[in-house]
């Protein structure tokens, strides 16, 4: 139950959820977490697949994904003169990515910055994405403490998939 649980608790009351599109397993932390969805890309993405964090991004993303065997590349986040999200940079970098690449996303309280996309660049972001053939991979560590709401912190991760993105998550 602990499972179902958790996933009711990221996805809500979706279609996905309901019709059993979602498929979940407990892992060992989200940092295990974070350590077998490398190795699924790893495995099951042809070799030379980069995944792409966000820069600055969570200090044991690169490493973990490093030691699955990807490739890590960098796209643009944090604007560092004004400590706001680099939304066009952040759009340029994933227009730019090569078919089929994985992008990691923060799917609230960005870690380590704290600074997220709003409701509506998460809109933008969605539709973008939707124009890609890239791999979403969103790793949601702090559901309920970014805003204190668990549901307003689910927006992305619920957004996506209701505008059908299919995604890997790891939740903690």
């Amino acid at each position: 139950d602990y499972t179902r649980l958790a996933l009711q608790f990221a996805y809500g009351d979706c279609a996905a959820l309901k019709e059993g599109r979602i498929a979940g397993v407990q892992t060992l932390s989200g940092t295990g977490a974070c350590r077998i969805a490398g190795e699924f890309y790893a495995r099951f993405l042809p070799k030379g697949t980069a995944i792409y964090a966000s820069d600055p991004t969570w200090g044991n993303h690169i490493p973990i994904m490093q030691l699955a065997g990807l490739e890590v590349k960098r796209y643009k986040y944090l604007d560092r003169a004004t400590n706001t999200l680099d939304f066009d940079g952040f759009i340029s970098d994933l227009e730019g990515a090569p078919s089929g690449s994985i992008f990691l996303l923060h799917a609230c309280a960005h870690n380590p910055t704290g600074v997220d996309p709003s409701p509506d660049q998460w809109r933008d972001l969605s539709s973008a994405l939707k124009k890609t053939d890239l791999q979403l991979f969103f790793d949601c560590a702090y559901q309920g403490f970014a805003s204190g709401d668990a549901e307003a912190d689910a927006v992305a991760l619920r957004s996506f998939v209701e505008d059908g993105h299919e995604i890997l998550l790891c939740q903690s």
